[in-house]
């Protein structure tokens, strides 16, 4: 099985992201959710375990990948998954998103922006088209959680 594909200037090719000019390596990337819910910005398995954890394989963080192969699906939902959904261009998920998921976008009242390295960023592999169309990836937390990679909040554009 291939490994993951992380985060990088090739990899996004076709897709709208920003690299961060002040941190070499790093790109921008956007959650929406609510930033008084702390667990809203964990993976389900930081949460479950009540901290960090050690680096899966390969081979299983690309299970994971595989599972979770479009923005919002229910594997996000799954207790062991150390992945949380992130867009490199928010209004791109917004546009291109499924009814289900623009749903979950228009209630959220925050928009996250975090500068993160591309080693944390995995592709599911093999995507959907969908995944790659939202310019979704993939955010390990085991090492560090989203929230320590905060550049700023903005309300969600998107609230209804």
């Amino acid at each position: 099985m291939p490994n993951p594909k992380n985060f990088s200037v090739e990899n996004a090719a076709e897709e709208r992201f920003q690299l961060d000019a002040s941190q070499p390596g790093h790109v921008l990337v956007y959650r929406f959710a609510d930033k008084a819910k702390v667990t809203d910005w964990k993976s389900r398995r930081r949460n479950t375990t009540g901290g960090g954890f050690a680096k899966p394989s390969d081979a299983v963080l690309n299970d994971w990948a595989i599972k979770q192969s479009s923005f919002g699906s229910q594997s996000e939902n799954t207790n062991d998954n150390p992945f949380l959904s992130v867009a490199t261009d928010y209004e791109t998920l917004y546009a291109r998103a499924e009814g289900w998921v623009k749903k979950i976008l228009e209630t959220a009242p925050d928009l996250g922006v975090f500068s993160v390295p591309y080693d944390k960023l995995y592709r599911p592999s093999p995507t959907k088209p969908l995944s790659r169309e939202e310019t979704e990836w993939l955010y390990y937390d085991g090492d560090d959680e989203l929230e320590t990679h905060l550049a700023s909040w903005a309300a969600n554009p998107y609230k209804t």
